[in-house]
C-alpha cells in the first residue's frame, strides 16, 4: 500500500502568486505530474490541509481545476487556511466528504493501513486543538479495527518541532491527551501532519510523529530567540509512505520518504534487475 501525503499547496486566486513571487499553482501541477509518473502509481493521495491560502468557493474550484488529471484517488482534510464550510461544499460530491457534523473527520479503510483523518482546525486561529469530541470521535474509530495498521492524520502536528516561529504551535489543547490515547492503541503506526512547511519526525503517543513538505515554499528552520519565520530557497516536496509486508525486520512496517518536486534533470540508472548499466558518452 502506498500513500502520497501533500500538504499547504496554499492556492491563491487564478493567476496571482503568493507574496507576489510563489507559483503556488504551478507547484501543485507539478506535484500532479511527479505522482502520475510514479511505477508504481499510488493507491491514494491525501491532502493534509491549507489547500488554499484563504478559504474560498474560487480557490478550491481552482485547485479541482488543477488536480484534475491525478490518476490515484484523491482525499483532503482542512487545514487553519481552509475555511470549514467551503471546504465542505467543494467536496461534497466525493464519497468521503462528511455531508453533516461540526467536524470534518472521516476513516479510509480500503487498504492494508487504515487512514484516519481528524479535523485539527481552530476556527480563526494559527494553532489547532483537539477538543473533548475529537478525542472521543478518534478513541471510538481507533478501537473498530484493533488489529489493523493505522495512520492517523490532521493538519496540526501535535509535536514540537523546535521551531520558535508561530509553526511551534502545533496544537494548542489537547495535544498530551491525544498521546495518553495513541498510546492505548498500538496498532497505530504514523501520525502525520502537515503546517510546518518543512518535514521533520518525532517520537509520539508511543509511536512515530511526521510533518510533511510542503508544495508551495519552505520555511527555514528558525530555532532562535527572535521567533522568526522565514521562507527558504529548499524545494517543493511530496511524502511518500509505504507500507512493506516485510520490513526487512522480520515483520510489516511503514516506511517514509520526501520527494523534491521539480525539474532534476533525467535520473541516471546504475543497475537494471542487478545487472550494471553501462553509461555512455
Amino acid at each position: 500500500m502506498m500513500l502520497v501525503q501533500i500538504t499547504d499547496t496554499h492556492i491563491e486566486e487564478r493567476g496571482a502568486l503568493a507574496y507576489e513571487r510563489f507559483d503556488t499553482a504551478a507547484n501543485l501541477r507539478n506535484a500532479v505530474a511527479a505522482i502520475n509518473a510514479m511505477d508504481p502509481g499510488p493507491d491514494m493521495v491525501l491532502h493534509t490541509g491549507d489547500m488554499a491560502h484563504h478559504g474560498s468557493k474560487e480557490r478550491y474550484q481552482y485547485f479541482r481545476e488543477l488536480i484534475a488529471d491525478l490518476r490515484a484517488p484523491f482525499f483532503a482534510i482542512p487545514g487553519n487556511h481552509d475555511g470549514r464550510e467551503p471546504f465542505r461544499a467543494a467536496f461534497a460530491d466525493t464519497r468521503w466528504m462528511p455531508a453533516e457534523g461540526e467536524f470534518l473527520h472521516y476513516v479510509v479503510d480500503d487498504f492494508d493501513v487504515r487512514i484516519i483523518c481528524c479535523d485539527s482546525v481552530l476556527e480563526g486561529r494559527t494553532p489547532g486543538g483537539f477538543c473533548a469530541a475529537r478525542l472521543a470521535w478518534l478513541d471510538e474509530q481507533l478501537s473498530i479495527a484493533p488489529d489493523k495498521p493505522t495512520i492517523v492524520a490532521m493538519h496540526h502536528p501535535p509535536f514540537g518541532s523546535a521551531m520558535t516561529g508561530t509553526t511551534s504551535n502545533g496544537l494548542l489543547e489537547g495535544g498530551g491527551e491525544l498521546s495518553a490515547l495513541l498510546k492505548r492503541h498500538p496498532q497505530v503506526v504514523r501520525v502525520i501532519a502537515g503546517h510546518a512547511h518543512r518535514p521533520f519526525t518525532c517520537a509520539f503517543g508511543g509511536t512515530i510523529g511526521f510533518a510533511a513538505p510542503t508544495t508551495c515554499y519552505p520555511f527555514a528552520l528558525e530555532t532562535s530567540s527572535e521567533q522568526a519565520l522565514s521562507i527558504t530557497g529548499e524545494p517543493p516536496a511530496i511524502a511518500v509512505h509505504i507500507w512493506m509486508r516485510d520490513a526487512g525486520v522480520g515483520g510489516p512496517g511503514l516506511v517514509t520518504h520526501t520527494v523534491p518536486i521539480g525539474d532534476w534533470g533525467e535520473k541516471i540508472v546504475l543497475l537494471r534487475k542487478g545487472k550494471r548499466v553501462l553509461l555512455h558518452g
